[in-house]
């Protein structure tokens, strides 16, 4: 085991060390363990954090029953038993060994042990397997600080077996990369590849959790495309993207590789990563571009209807990881309108806006720019169009404009003042009204309004 240098016992907060001190205390083994670990390794400050021991379940529980900390202990017979504190839940797990694993995902039974070096065999990635006691002093068994060096996601020990263990681990090193940035190592990635068939057998909401930490982290481009054969598995499509060349002087990129520079556009945040639909929807845009492309007699290439097809391959997939109903409407609206550019008018642009949600409209902005920064020197000149509709979308917000009619300053009551019957006539005069009012043929002002419908009324025109 090495043993390294100490780090600054103050990267551990005082409400984990008042635990590692606890059990300590009655004469058990504990340590900061795991991810945790390696942000304080990498100088990054840990999110939470996991406590490994040498107690027994049955111990721990007693120890925070005498000591007045709050628990649960659902998952107990898998070693772990929470502690909940006002400033984190922490979980502590006894050092254990996992037993076979049937379904690829969870062990069949585990085994406690009593040391690192027998804990260390179930972690997933060596920079994963370090361990940090109360003092500061890192326990590194399998040299998990020479990979944060190194920048390598490397497997512990076998990496066929780890996979072969639990198959979503896989996709945990496809994230570490997205957010990490490192690199995996050669023998690890050879693995994931022959092991990635076996992710069919995960169900999809644990994939989409993994997918949705793919897209939005900060290398998420470098991540897909190393493991791009192990995302195929998850969406066959980046496979056929792969080398597709569009063959259009609007790009000079394949199509994965102009879908990953989109990708590489959507704005990050630190400590927020991307927004989620957006990095989703660039995944997705333009991955039915192979099943629409036709060639000329000149010999270029076109797509037509490729966001169509690609809002077809977005929602089959989504909806087979079981992500919610919202996100995947939102995530396909914005695939189907990422390639939708209005006449540059008042008017169009007032109509294009009444019809979809406002947030909606927002993160499209941001797609297309990203989209259109990923084209060609030739393809970027659409930046200028696209500038132009948001600045008049912007005029239009500015100005007081209204964008439903339910925000019209009359009502169907008011409609009914002037004669009309109750039923579904008064929607169909109010929908004229407002179709008229964007195109400026009326105020949204109550007489402008009522004046308007009377016209309507009077015409028949509904």
């Amino acid at each position: 085991m090495d043993n390294g240098k100490k780090v600054s016992a103050e990267m551990i907060p005082d409400y984990v060390k008042k635990l590692l001190n606890l059990i300590g205390s009655s004469g058990h083994k504990a340590f900061v363990a795991g991810g945790a670990v390696r942000d304080i390794v990498l100088g990054n400050k840990p999110h939470d954090y996991d406590v490994a021991t040498s107690a027994k379940p049955a111990d721990i529980i007693m120890l925070f029953k005498n000591a007045g900390i709050n628990y649960f202990d659902n998952a107990a017979r898998h070693g772990t038993v929470t502690a909940v504190t006002e400033e984190g839940n922490i979980e502590v797990t006894t050092f254990r060994e996992d037993g076979s694993y049937s379904d690829l995902r969870r062990p069949d039974e585990v085994i406690f042990k009593s040391t690192i070096e027998d804990d260390v065999r179930r972690r997933d990635f060596t920079i994963n397997a370090m361990y940090m006691d109360v003092e500061g002093l890192i326990h590194d068994p399998v040299c998990g600080k020479e990979d944060c060096r190194k920048r390598l996601i490397r497997a512990v020990g076998n990496a066929g077996e780890r996979f072969n263990e639990d198959a979503l681990r896989i996709l945990r090193a496809v994230r570490f990369c997205s957010r990490l940035g490192f690199d995996i190592e050669p023998e690890t990635l050879l693995a994931m590849e022959e092991h990635a068939g076996e992710l069919k057998q995960i169900s999809g909401e644990r994939i989409a959790a993994e997918l949705t930490g793919i897209v939005t982290g900060r290398y998420a481009p470098h991540a897909i495309r190393t493991c791009w054969k192990i995302m195929s598995v998850i969406i066959p499509e980046i496979g056929a993207c792969r080398g597709f060349e569009q063959r259009s002087k609007y790009h000079d990129r394949d199509v994965l590789e102009h879908t990953l520079d989109v990708l590489d556009h959507i704005p990050y945040a630190e400590g927020q990563g991307r927004d989620p639909e957006l990095a989703m929807a660039a995944l997705f845009h333009d991955l039915g571009k192979p099943a629409c492309f036709t060639l000329d007699k000149d010999g270029v290439g076109h797509m037509k209807g490729h966001p169509s097809v690609s809002t077809e391959i977005t929602e089959r997939v989504l909806n087979e990881l079981k992500f919610s109903k919202q996100y995947i409407t939102d995530v396909c609206l914005l695939v189907k309108l990422h390639d939708t550019y209005i006449k540059e008018d008042r008017i169009e642009v007032h109509k294009f806006m009444s019809k979809y949600p406002e947030a909606i409209l927002d993160k499209l902005k941001v797609l297309q720019r990203a989209d259109i920064i990923a084209h060609s020197e030739f393809g970027q000149n659409r930046l200028k169009r696209l500038e132009k509709l948001n600045s008049i979308a912007d005029a239009l917000k500015s100005s007081g404009a209204v964008f439903d009619v339910r925000d019209l300053e009359i009502n169907g009551d008011d409609i009914m003042t002037l004669g009309v019957t109750p039923g579904p006539i008064i929607g169909q005069i109010l929908s004229c009204v407002f179709n008229n009012y964007m195109e400026e043929k009326c105020l949204n002002t109550k007489a402008s309004l009522l004046e308007e419908a009377r016209k309507i009324i009077s015409t028949k025109s509904f």
